[in-house]
């Protein structure tokens, strides 16, 4: 399985070789049929392939159709309304969802009709689950049943923030009241920071003002309201700025929102954005520690954008060798020319890890390596630099094939 998907990875239409599949059995082709809608390697035409299949689970016919649907093509009512009555609420409502691209109401009325038979916490999930699925497959004429449904008193809030995160991407007017209507009723400092958050998340067509729904005077949601405001204005220096101070409130979510959020803008302004998340850290109190699970995240994005920003980030965190190693493994990730240009000059002025990850970076990102550092590789690969399992496998690997070993190394597995 892992197989088919990788070589539809590397193939130049991104697609999964059906003559393969057909090897599985039937339980397994379900699973790559569901990884490859999931990874996006799956194209209309083999899509429509597979629905001819008599014996296709249910499952398998709801999702590839809403697949179709995604990528802009047609899909067929065939076997839908047999989805639509199937005792899964996932089945049905994904159904049901689709059905109303073509509209028909009544689907999405039987649909609605079996979920109100459920517990209240059957029908939470549920409804947070389809909400999610809707905005996975652009269903836009579900968005506004999903949002009538969950007017209901028993749905609970987490399912109302969902449902309201699927209208805001997909149908921004009906999501925008919603929005305001959700913040207005749950003012606790929790949900305030994730409406926030989900509010920044879309790039496009927020309304000046909203940021105003959020504010409560605490730091940290007044950030969040001044970058919702920033986002609204379209000005990327604004919002740059803005994203920085919202860094500096040291909340891990918001830290981790506002780098991906930073990816958007302008690469410069990107860079300033992750170079200033790391420089906080690096100069924050000694028991702060809530941000350092999103260091290597921003780390690795700055090395692909400015790697001579994270050579003076590395030269500057002499004095932190956990952040330094850091630092050198973003650019292992990196696996660049550039990357391993900065490798070798910090080489020598680390750590013992923080060198052999060095030499990492270094075999990542150059075709050839010399003698010398060569040895020195197969040394780490053999447990020579304190690296972890994974990283280790890494080295053996980079030696196998610098050294021209790589089928020799493969023909002793396939062996074993």
């Amino acid at each position: 399985m892992d197989g088919i998907l990788g070589l539809a990875e590397l193939s130049t239409q991104r697609d999964i070789d059906l003559a393969l599949l057909k090897q599985l059995s039937a339980e397994d082709q379900s699973t790559v049929i569901r990884n490859a809608v999931g990874f996006r390697l799956i194209r209309p035409e083999t899509i429509r392939e597979i629905l001819e299949i008599q014996e296709l689970p249910i499952l398998d016919l709801v999702v590839l159709n809403a697949e179709l649907h995604r990528q802009g093509e047609k899909f067929s009512k065939k076997r839908l309304d047999d989805a639509v009555k199937d005792p899964s609420d996932e089945i049905a409502g994904l159904a049901a969802a689709l059905m109303l691209e073509t509209g028909n109401d009544e689907a999405w009325k039987t649909f609605a009709a079996q979920l109100a038979t459920r517990s209240p916490e059957i029908r939470n999930v549920a409804i947070q689950e389809l909400s999610k699925a809707i905005q996975l497959y652009c269903i836009r004429a579900a968005v506004a049943p999903v949002v009538k449904i969950v007017q209901d008193p028993s749905y609970t809030p987490p399912t109302k923030m969902i449902a309201n995160g699927t209208a805001l991407a997909l149908n921004p007017a009906i999501g925008q009241v919603e929005w305001r209507k959700y913040t207005s009723q749950e003012r606790s400092q929790s949900a305030l920071v994730r409406a926030g958050l989900q509010l920044m998340s879309q790039e496009k067509g927020v309304e000046a003002g909203m940021g105003s729904s959020l504010r409560n005077g605490e730091p940290l949601v007044e950030a969040i309201a001044d970058a919702i405001e920033a986002n609204a204005s379209g000005d990327p220096n604004a919002l740059a700025s803005a994203l920085e101070v919202v860094i500096d409130r040291a909340n891990r979510s918001s830290a981790e929102w506002a780098i991906k959020r930073a990816a958007f803008l302008p690469p410069a302004l990107a860079s300033q954005v992750w170079k200033h998340l790391i420089v906080w850290f690096l100069t924050a109190p000694p028991n702060t520690n809530a941000l350092s699970g999103v260091i290597l995240d921003c780390a690795s994005r700055l090395a692909l954008s400015d790697t001579g920003a994270i050579e003076n980030l590395i030269q500057l965190s002499e004095s932190e060798r956990q952040l330094q190693e850091i630092l050198i493994l973003a650019l292992c990730n990196a696996a660049t020319p550039e990357a391993a240009a900065v490798a070798e000059r910090v080489r020598g002025s680390l750590s013992r890890r923080g060198d052999a990850l060095a030499i990492l970076a270094i075999a990542r990102g150059k075709p050839t390596l010399d003698p010398n550092l060569l040895r020195e590789l197969g040394i780490v690969a053999a447990g020579g630099g304190d690296l972890d399992p994974t990283l280790l496998v890494q080295a053996a690997w980079l030696f196998a094939r610098h050294s021209g070993k790589a089928d020799q190394a493969l023909t002793q597995i396939e062996g074993k």
